[in-house]
């Protein structure tokens, strides 16, 4: 990833950029580990779980707020989103998908092709032509806990990515 232009000396934005994931990475794997707490029935260590993972958050949002500036103006941030960092996760999955069928890892072609389509779909919220989201006002989103698929109004039946039940999508508010 190229650094932007910036100010700021090239050594601590490095060091920023790198928190920044690190911390992002640290709170979605405590947020994953606190579910899986609960299955084996240890509310304690699943509230201890998602109370690190919110001050990760935190942590992570105070290291982007250092940053801003030096990333997008508000003007371009859609753009980033979806021109630059969810086309780069399409192009990751598809280099994953590759490897993992020269393998013959049924397990993660599986995994890379279903992520893959997941962020597709999140593509398509998105016109290349205005350079803006797709969707109105009052959307409701469901999303597919096994995959990511997102749909709108009301969860599938099933998962048109990876099967899952209509229980299997969560409505985010």
């Amino acid at each position: 990833m190229a650094l932007p232009k910036t100010n700021m000396k090239p050594n601590i934005q490095k060091i920023l950029i790198s928190a920044f994931s690190l911390l992002s990475k640290a709170s979605a794997r405590k947020k994953v580990y606190s579910q899986k707490a609960i299955k084996e029935r240890r509310q304690d260590l699943s509230h201890l779980l998602r109370t690190i993972s919110e001050s990760e958050s935190v942590q992570a949002r105070r290291v982007f707020n250092s940053l801003r500036g030096q990333i997008d103006n508000s003007n371009q941030y859609i753009e980033t989103i979806f021109e630059n960092e969810i086309k780069e996760l399409i192009e990751e999955y598809s280099a994953g998908l590759t490897e993992a069928e020269q393998e013959q890892n049924k397990a993660l072609t599986l995994v890379f092709s279903q992520l893959r389509a997941a962020e597709k779909r999140i593509l398509s919220f998105y016109s290349k032509a205005t350079k803006d989201v797709t969707v109105s006002q009052v959307e409701k989103y469901f999303v597919c806990q096994f995959c990511g698929y997102i749909n709108t109004e009301e969860p599938p039946e099933t998962c048109p990515i990876c099967g899952a039940s209509k229980n299997g999508f969560r409505e985010v508010h």
